[in-house]
């Protein structure tokens, strides 16, 4: 938090298991908020579905 008392937060993540650096995505930072809402896609590239499942 900020001396404000505001908060700049954003959402990591990780496709496990692996901890490659193309396992990881981070969303955009939502600047001076304590209810921050979040409306984007993430999308790791190379990664099938028969991967995931």
């Amino acid at each position: 938090m900020d001396f404000n008392g505001l908060a700049d937060p954003y959402v990591k993540l990780h496709l496990l298991p692996g901890a490659c650096k193309a396992n990881k995505l981070k969303t955009k930072t939502q600047r001076n908020t304590l209810n921050p809402v979040w409306n984007e896609d993430l999308t790791y590239s190379g990664i099938t579905d028969d991967d995931i499942t």
